[in-house]
């Protein structure tokens, strides 16, 4: 079986009433195998000590007029852990996002899809928030962001929402749900607040962001 051919369970809501800023969510992005093999990999990157991991504020990160940064988080630049993708169960799944099915859904999200079709280039990262972290209003300084959230059950913890400011819409966060938007559109995830303290690492909001851009070709 071709990797494109591997059947997917998508439960699809693209949001395009207000065509000024049409935006998808699919939840089951990853198949029960594809998630088993994610999971693994986000534990495996908790194998460092914690204190060595990069924080966001500390990293490049959207920042307010006055040089504050916007987000609190943990960050892993999965680009900088591998020689090569092959061997990453995330960089993988990405064949979905360029998969023939997924264009054909994402094509009704004129005419911002024209820019994600022509695009060239990706890059990577994953965002983990605990107790208070946050990522206030920003957006990303390239075409296309996909978002995908992994939180293990049972939740220990509220909030992690997303807000889209400009439509004004709110989606709830939920483990395996993907979110994909023009880069430009005003964006947050509410803060996270622990109803207790977890035994073990890993339990708060995992954020697998890919970005998207076109660079001319030579």
């Amino acid at each position: 079986m071709k990797i494109f051919d591997i059947e997917q369970n998508w439960d699809i809501k693209k949001y395009v009433d207000n065509p000024t800023y049409p935006f998808i969510v699919v939840d089951n992005w990853y198949t029960p195998n594809e998630e088993k093999a994610v999971w693994k990999e986000l534990d495996f990157l908790h194998t460092r000590p914690k204190e060595t991991i990069e924080r966001a504020e500390n990293t490049i990160v959207a920042k307010d007029p006055n040089g504050v940064p916007l987000s609190n988080s943990y960050r892993f630049y999965i680009e900088n852990y591998y020689q090569n993708r092959i061997i990453s169960p995330i960089f993988n799944c990405m064949y979905k996002q360029k998969s023939k099915k997924f264009n054909n859904i994402l094509s009704d999200l004129l005419p911002y899809y024209r820019s994600f079709e022509c695009t060239n280039s990706d890059n990577s990262l994953i965002s983990y928030y605990e107790d208070s972290d946050f990522y206030d209003f920003h957006y990303d300084a390239f075409a296309w962001t996909c978002l995908i959230w992994m939180v293990k059950e049972p939740r220990l913890f509220e909030g992690g929402d997303f807000i889209l400011k400009e439509p004004d819409v709110e989606i709830k966060l939920k483990s395996n749900r993907m979110i994909m938007f023009p880069c430009c559109y005003l964006h947050k995830s509410t803060p996270i607040k622990f109803n207790t303290t977890p035994s073990k690492v890993g339990y708060g909001k995992y954020t697998i962001t890919h970005f998207y851009t076109s660079y001319p070709k030579s």
